[in-house]
Formats: structure tokens, sequence, C-alpha cells
């Protein structure tokens, strides 16, 4: 019990800090703008709308009159003609316009939402504003600027690139989505493979893959620090790798389609259940916030499932008092 609570205290230390990892995909950005003309784009009070107006995500859906997922000059002239605000369009357009392509994306909308909130600097993202306090973020970091969704500001290598470009920054978030993606299958099946793995190589007749435990009651998913890799068939690892090829082959072929806004990073199009197509943007943002939460934390938790498994020679079922059957 004790080995148990101390595993979960600290595992929940680091899942504290999933939510802070940089935002990272291997595309080009949308449309880039020179540091100088993102500064201009901090408009100031009196650019604001006179009246009162909450920005919500229904009113998005309803500026959005032919749901595109984007609004434009004439649809949000349109909606503040009714307001009263018809003056108002270019200051608006000029705050949550970032990318400069005409259009206000709903993760453009969002961050609007942040500035009417907390202010315009770096884009009303609370979380950026203290890192580069803290002097964790460089002042000029693209985290500033962009409208990219899970931005909680963490970058302190400097990583994501400075001014408006957005390129390297969406190269990173593909990659992130990607390798949380899998996290989040490891994170499911490691624990799966310890307890069932035994059972079913009984019942077909086949060899136990596990690595041995430092006991022999225990045994260990497969891994670099457990050992077992030798023990798994090559056709397991080639047929990974043509995966993974052919994944970064439609990657590659979407990725030109950022710049249309007809890509999002990490967007394979795999959707059998209807979750995500067709549904009104804010809920898609959330759901690709959730899937960014969601990898972060899986992979802090496969990274930790390794270490724990390699420090106490035991599996982590038996770690968290479940046994996993052997015979």
């Amino acid at each position: 019990l004790t080995m148990f609570m101390r595993s979960l205290a600290i595992f929940a230390i680091g899942c504290s800090s999933a939510s802070a990892f940089m935002p990272a995909a291997h595309l080009p950005a949308r449309a880039t703008m020179s540091p100088a003309a993102a500064c201009s784009r901090r408009a100031p009070l009196g650019l604001r709308m006179q009246s009162k107006v909450e920005l919500t995500p229904e009113l998005f859906t309803k500026i959005d009159a032919d749901g595109s997922g984007f609004i434009d000059a004439q649809e949000l002239r349109s909606a503040l003609s009714q307001m009263g605000e018809a003056k108002a369009v270019d200051s608006i357009m000029a705050r949550a316009d970032v990318n400069g392509d005409g259009e206000i994306s709903y993760d453009e909308y969002v961050r609007l939402m942040q500035m009417e909130k907390f202010g315009d600097d770096e884009g009303g993202n609370v979380l950026v504003r203290q890192f580069q306090f803290s002097g964790f973020l460089p002042k000029d970091s693209v985290l500033g600027y962009t409208a990219m969704v899970g931005n909680k500001g963490f970058d302190p290598l400097g990583l994501a690139g400075t001014g408006s470009d957005e390129t390297t920054l969406n190269q990173y978030r593909e990659a992130e989505i990607k390798h949380g993606r899998l996290a989040m299958l490891a994170a499911l099946g490691w624990p799966i493979a310890e307890e069932f793995q035994p059972l079913l190589s009984q019942a077909l007749g086949k060899p136990d893959l596990l690595a041995a435990g430092k006991d022999a009651v225990s045994e260990r998913a497969p891994s670099l620090l457990n050992g077992g890799l030798e023990n798994i068939s090559p056709a397991f690892f080639a047929l990974g790798i043509v995966f993974s090829a052919a994944v970064e082959f439609l990657a590659l072929q979407w990725g030109g389609k950022v710049e249309e806004g007809e890509y999002q990073p990490g967007d394979l199009g795999f959707d059998p259940l209807g979750l995500y197509k067709g549904k009104e943007e804010s809920v898609r943002y959330d759901y690709r916030l959730k899937e960014l939460n969601n990898g972060r934390l899986a992979m802090v938790a496969i990274t930790w499932y390794a270490f724990e498994e390699f420090l106490t020679g035991r599996s982590i079922l038996e770690n968290a008092g479940i046994d996993n059957a052997v015979n």
C-alpha cells in the first residue's frame, strides 16, 4: 500500500504539469506576418466595440451565417450592423484575424474572447504572460502571437519560433498530437497486456512474451528498460514502420492545405463514429483541446510506467495492488 501511495503521489505531480507542455505539427503556417506587423495588431482600447457585446461560442455560430467555420468581413459587418457597431468591423478584424487571411477562425475567435477578458497583450493568454515575466519564455516567442488551441506558453528553450512565423510551431503540434495518440494507446494497452497476455498465451498455446520481473510472480511489458524486446517478432516492428510511413505520407500530402484552412494539424480524417465532422466549431475546438490534454497526460503516464517498473522490478499492476496472472 505504501508503494502504491508513493507511486500515485509521484504520478499526480507529473500529471499536474502535463497541461503545461508546449503546444507542438510538420506543416507550414496558414499565413505569417512580420514581427512588426504582429505587434501592430495590439489594438488600443479605443478600437473596441463601444457597446457591451458578450463574445460567446453561440455568437460565433450566429455570425457564421454560411456555416463555413470562419467569419468573414461581410458576415461580421452584417451582424454588427444589427448591433449598431458597423464601424467596428475593421478594428475587430485587425484584432482577431491573426494570420491576416481576411477571416476569423474559431481558434482566433477564442483568442479574441481571451483578449476581451484579459487584455490584448500576448493575445489575452495569461499563461504566456506569466512565463515571459518569469523568464521561461522569450519575449518575442510566437506563443504570444498564435491562436493555436492548447497554448500553455511553456517553451523555455524557445523551440517554437519567434515573431509571427508559425511554421515551426505547426510542425511541433503535428508531432505532439501523434505522440499523444500513441501514448494514449500505450497507457491503456500496457496494463491490459500485463493482465491478459499470460492468459491468452496459455489459451492459445503460444509463448508468454512478457519480460520477467524481480520475482517469479511479476511479469512486465517488454520495453527498453524492462528488456524482452528480443522475443517480439521482427514482423511486428516492420508492420509498425510501414504503418507509420503511410501516416506520415498522408500528413505530408495534406499538410499543404493548412494555408487554405482545409487541414488542422493531426487531422487525418479518421472519424468512423461521426463524433467530429459536422459539429459546431465550439464542439470541435473542445474535442481538439481534450485530445491534446489527454495526450499530454498519457505521455507523462507512459513514461512513468517505464521508469516505475524499471526502478521497482515489478509490474505497474503489482505496484497498484493488482495481481497479474502468470500461470
